[in-house]
């Protein structure tokens, strides 16, 4: 499995190398970094890569080679959403929500980057919306962690399609967990994780 780490339309090698393309990228286009003082960007990278278990030192604007491996891991999220009485609720928004988000990958595992609110400057999560069946899936996706995983179901549309429903969230232990791919180094393997959420009306 190789690394896919990416922004700015290109892969990049390590999370080190992803963080380093984000910053700089942020100061060239939003100058949300000052630029007058590079330590000022490597102290920021420093601090970040120092929270995430990574150790390393810098010279000018070249990002240096990490100490040690970036354990990610790869999944999809996927379900059905019903009622109390089993029938499936169309139209319920289900947001995919991970801090430890590094890339998406499309069905024939090219990368699609993350898209970043720019004033935030956190990841816009996948967001998808069941259909005539109850059923979701969201996309594949490379993380740094599963441990931190929110899915959000949402009953955005009132009374239509069903009744009015409470939101409920759930993390990656209220999934049933299945490996479909093997770990390799770093890389822990994929997941498939699965449920058919049972949605209660307001008020019940």
């Amino acid at each position: 499995m190789k690394n896919f780490y990416f922004y700015d339309k290109k892969v990049v090698s390590s999370v080190q190398d992803f963080m380093f393309s984000y910053i700089y990228r942020v100061n060239d286009k939003s100058n949300l970094f000052m630029k007058k003082k590079k330590w000022n960007v490597e102290a920021l990278l420093s601090g970040a890569l120092a929270l995430l278990g990574f150790t390393g030192c810098s010279s000018g604007d070249e990002p240096v080679p990490l100490l040690y491996g970036s354990p990610s891991v790869g999944y999809r999220v996927m379900g059905t959403v019903t009622d109390k009485e089993g029938k499936p609720l169309k139209d319920i928004q289900v947001i995919f929500d991970n801090p430890w988000i590094i890339t998406y990958l499309d069905e024939e595992e090219k990368t699609i980057p993350p898209k970043v609110d720019t004033v935030s400057m956190k990841i816009i999560p996948d967001t998808v919306y069941t259909d005539e069946k109850g059923q979701f899936s969201g996309l594949n996706t490379i993380a740094g962690s599963l441990n931190k995983l929110s899915v959000e179901f949402r009953d955005i549309d009132g009374e239509a399609n069903g009744g009015d429903f409470d939101s409920q969230e759930l993390g990656e232990n209220d999934f049933n967990k299945k490996q479909v791919q093997n770990a390799d180094g770093w890389y822990t393997g994929k997941f498939e994780l699965s449920k058919t959420i049972q949605l209660k009306r307001k008020g019940e």
